[in-house]
């Protein structure tokens, strides 16, 4: 939480509670600024920057690392000391916090990190590298919303990993085109590079063939 809460202030933002293992943040409140969608990605980045060092650091004392997943959306909410007259909080709620905490739980089902929604994508696309992931409908929206894996800052993925997305990228394409044998193929060659890729491990399970 120490290490957590620290990447989340030093670009601005709001720690509203920890749930239970989880941390809600906010960036935007109580004080707006103008790029509080790049600080909260910003923010996820560091975080995970830092958890790899502090992983690193367990290891050397024998410790298991610490594993995590998060949800980013961007959007409108009530904001404000909710409760009732014995017990009042500052605190957010509704559909857009819904969704972000959606998003997280999400994460294990691709075995990745950090997931945003579409529209916390398009604001950012310019200053972050991502990945397409899927189109998911999440518990409590009709509608299905397109997500993104968030890897780095702009320009600043490895080269492995660049090369990773690209393969990726060829395979999804075939997918959403319904030509699974092919998609495999183009997974499967993501795997040669990286076996752990969790993206392309969920889709070579989801073709079947």
């Amino acid at each position: 939480f120490e290490i957590m809460v620290d990447c989340i202030t030093s670009e601005g933002g709001m720690l509203d509670k920890y749930i239970g293992d989880a941390i809600m943040a906010a960036f935007g409140i109580p004080m707006g600024h103008e790029d509080d969608e790049d600080r909260g990605l910003r923010a996820a980045i560091a975080m995970m920057t830092r958890l790899q060092d502090y992983n690193e650091t367990r290891k050397e004392k024998g410790l298991n690392p610490i594993d995590h997943g998060m949800g980013l959306n961007t959007g409108k909410i009530v904001a404000g000391n909710i409760g009732s007259s014995k017990r009042m909080d500052y605190t957010m709620m509704g559909d857009v916090v819904n969704l972000a905490a959606r998003l997280e739980g999400a994460n294990k089902f691709y075995k990745t990190y950090s997931m945003i929604s579409g529209s916390t994508y398009e604001l950012t696309k310019d200053d972050v590298d991502s990945r397409q992931l899927d189109i998911i409908r999440v518990v409590g929206k009709k509608e299905p919303i397109p997500v993104h894996e968030l890897l780095a800052r702009k320009n600043e993925t490895s080269s492995e990993m660049s090369g990773v997305v690209e393969q990726y990228m060829k395979g999804l394409k075939l997918y959403r085109d319904r030509n699974f044998a092919d998609a495999v193929k183009e997974f499967e060659k993501v795997l040669t590079i990286d076996p752990e890729d969790g993206p392309s491990l969920t889709y070579v399970k989801r073709c079947g063939v």
